[in-house]
């Protein structure tokens, strides 16, 4: 497996203790979808519980006193990992519960149990503004200042699951408290974020897939992946099982390499201008929509209701999902084709194929302006932009082409300037593939083509 250790390594007491969220449960699970897993099916869920790694690790059982309870006698002091790691998931079951992170009725309960009373301890407080990215951003009302990033570098994300191939996506569960990694080696790999231990929660192979993209749906309750084949997978977060949706509609499709979620749809970036709309609670297909050229990029704006798409002819269209119809195709000025496009609040960002990154005002896009003039051009990139992100509150554009090493601007938004100090010439980047901000903002993931998941922390935010 990729990321083997040596045999001497070590793992932090943190990382150990951490055994209500280390492994999954097999819960009840969600009844989202209905059809029976394959063969192929049972032997993925077999594989999100082995991992060779725990062969090569070896655990001190008198680091701590929760440590000292899983040993079988006095004076057994040390266990492989893989022991370990059956003892603790059998102690897990045992206490008959769901790992934290995956718990969404405990959540849902919470948040109810918040609004009938009056007030709340600090933990029910910490635990209701960690259940969503919304409640976050409700409460984050701090300003930041251009000029200076407060950035530091911590812990590699995947340190502890590293890959041997390109990271396709990375993205952080909506609480904040798991990170996804995914790429060509075909796993998916799930990490308690800390920025110091950053624990890996779960591994998952697929078989008969390489990962191209991989994201979480937007309740948090399942994993989507898609590749170079005509057929998905989903993973469901509770019962740890994982699906293989055969085909997409009447599309024949023998990749799909991206796609974009909605609380209410899955949009699939197809050949031909073809983008494949899905029920997000379902996962059945709902029908198409067409624009001209190829579609490279496409993202859902901050009500769900309307999807921006872009592609080879350099244009933005904006489609109605409650209609399927195109309000409008306008023109991203200067733009020969665009790889990358990103919405949040009154901004959408546009990055072209020449390198350069227009940021519009949603209120200049309109069907009767068919070329707008953008708020901001950033010319600060010279290869194709293949990737645009703001981050929660909207403060910070991130913008990043993989052609080129270190190739990553942060733009601070208010003032539409870039960040001069980070990153820098000597920022060891590599070939960025893939980003993602926590829902605090208070971190910064980064894959790149060695496998490798940079993980900074940006101090203006919250960890959490």
């Amino acid at each position: 497996m990729a990321g083997d250790k040596a045999a001497s390594q070590q793992v932090s007491t943190v990382e150990l203790a951490l055994n209500d969220q280390l492994f999954g449960s097999k819960g009840k699970g969600y009844a989202a979808l209905k059809r029976p897993l394959t063969d192929d099916n049972a032997v993925h869920r077999q594989a999100a519980w082995i991992d060779e790694d725990d062969e090569h690790v070896t655990v001190d059982l008198e680091d701590s006193s929760r440590l000292r309870k899983l040993r079988k006698s006095d004076d057994e002091t040390q266990v492989q990992g893989d022991v370990f790691q059956q003892r603790l998931k059998k102690q897990f079951e045992s206490g008959r519960s769901v790992a934290s992170w995956a718990d969404f009725g405990a959540i849902d309960a919470k948040k109810r149990a918040g609004r009938r009373s009056d007030g709340e301890d600090d933990d029910e407080e910490e635990f209701d503004l960690f259940a969503t990215s919304g409640s976050l951003m409700e409460r984050s009302h701090d300003v930041l200042l251009p000029g200076t990033l407060e950035v530091g570098r911590v812990k590699d994300a995947n340190q502890h699951g590293q890959s041997n191939a390109v990271i396709q996506s990375v993205q952080f569960h909506p609480n904040g408290q798991l990170l996804l990694t995914a790429g060509l080696d075909k796993t998916l790999r799930l990490f308690q974020i800390d920025g110091s231990t950053n624990a890996k929660v779960e591994s998952i192979f697929l078989k008969d897939m390489p990962i191209s993209c991989a994201k979480f749906t937007a309740d948090g309750k399942r994993i989507v992946m898609s590749g170079p084949r005509t057929f998905i997978h989903t993973y469901d977060m509770e019962s740890g099982s994982v699906q293989r949706i055969p085909r997409i509609g009447n599309r024949k499709e023998r990749k799909w390499d991206s796609f974009a979620v909605s609380r209410s749809h899955a949009a699939f970036l197809g050949n031909d201008g073809i983008i494949a709309l899905l029920s997000s609670a379902s996962y059945e297909w709902m029908g198409n929509i067409k624009m001209n050229g190829s579609v490279r990029s496409a993202t859902f704006c901050d009500d769900n209701n309307y999807l921006l798409t872009t592609g080879s002819d350099g244009d933005v269209y904006k489609w109605d999902m409650r209609t399927r119809r195109c309000i409008y195709r306008v023109g991203d000025e200067g733009s020969l084709g665009s790889g990358a496009i990103a919405a949040k609040g009154k901004y959408v960002a546009v990055g072209a194929d020449s390198g350069v990154v227009n940021v519009y005002d949603i209120n200049t896009l309109s069907a009767t302006a068919t070329h707008p003039k953008p708020a901001k051009t950033f010319l600060n990139l010279t290869t194709s932009i293949d990737q645009l992100l703001f981050n929660p509150d909207g403060q910070i554009l991130a913008m990043s082409s993989k052609e080129t090493k270190d190739a990553l601007k942060m733009v601070h938004v208010p003032s539409m300037t870039v960040f001069a100090n980070w990153p820098t010439a000597k920022t060891p980047l590599q070939y960025v593939t893939s980003m993602d901000f926590s829902p605090s903002g208070g971190y910064f993931a980064l894959g790149n083509a060695r496998g490798r998941v940079l993980l900074y922390r940006l101090n203006h935010y919250a960890s959490t």
